[in-house]
């Protein structure tokens, strides 16, 4: 287990969660919860993302300069959601120098539902899908990956985990499945399985985690941030089967 400096414990750490259907931000110091919200997204939430980050840090007498580093969740989840949130860390990481931290939305489920031998974190995708991704944890509770994030069925993911016993699976990509036909009710109880409700506010377990992240150095810059979207926007997929291509045509020929 890594010792903690005392210059760490009293980092200051904003997260911001925007990969689901709500904006979710919270502040922390070291190890210690501040303060978070979790407010309903809506159109303009790129535009009220800043007014909420502002009113939170207000309520704890911050401004963004009192800020040392960003986490922020990186996806996979909602495509739109996840620019706007890395959009916004990357501008206030760029305007102060200040290091980032980016975790994906299936690491920070895992962390939040853990420590456990094995965590299958699974988030609601597109289309009635869901993202999932095998965890176990180190000696510091952080998770560590089993396999690749994975897009697919409910059931391909119960499938891929099939062999794993003492599995704890987590979630809202769970959470939404629970009372759902005999069929997938019988395979969480085959898997030996407990399910557990994460954190609906994730921007917690974004701080947390962080906090262990920085003591070991895994923090980033504004311009090596990456997204993990798992797979292609909707635009890219129509556009690979010329859907897209073909509709941008058609237009070009009417003007």
């Amino acid at each position: 287990m890594k010792k903690q400096d005392s210059k760490t414990s009293e980092l200051t750490i904003l997260a911001l969660d925007t990969s689901s259907g709500a904006t979710r931000i919270a502040v922390s110091r070291g190890q210690t919860l501040l303060r978070s919200i979790n407010a309903p997204a809506d159109q303009r939430r790129s535009e009220n993302l800043w007014s909420d980050v502002q009113s939170l840090l207000r309520d704890l007498d911050m401004s963004i300069a009192d800020v040392d580093v960003f986490a922020v969740c990186v996806g996979p989840g909602s495509f739109t959601g996840v620019r706007v949130g890395m959009a916004a860390v990357k501008g206030f990481s760029a305007a102060g120098n200040k290091p980032i931290v980016g975790v994906t939305s299936l690491e920070a489920v895992a962390f939040a539902s853990g420590p456990a031998p094995f965590v299958c974190s699974m988030v609601t995708a597109y289309k009635g899908d869901v993202y999932s991704q095998l965890f176990s944890f180190d000696e510091d509770g952080v998770p560590v990956a089993q396999n690749a994030p994975m897009v697919s069925t409910f059931d391909k993911a119960l499938e891929r985990v099939a062999a794993v016993n003492e599995l704890v699976l987590a979630g809202d990509g769970v959470e939404a499945r629970v009372a759902e036909p005999l069929t997938n009710r019988q395979q969480l109880s085959q898997h030996k399985s407990a399910i557990k409700r994460a954190n609906h506010n994730l921007a917690e377990d974004l701080a947390r985690l962080a906090f262990l992240k920085i003591a070991r150095g895994e923090v980033e810059t504004a311009e090596s941030l990456k997204a993990s979207y798992v797979r292609p926007a909707e635009a890219e997929i129509k556009l690979s089967l010329g859907l897209l291509g073909s509709k941008i045509k058609r237009t070009m020929k009417r003007e």
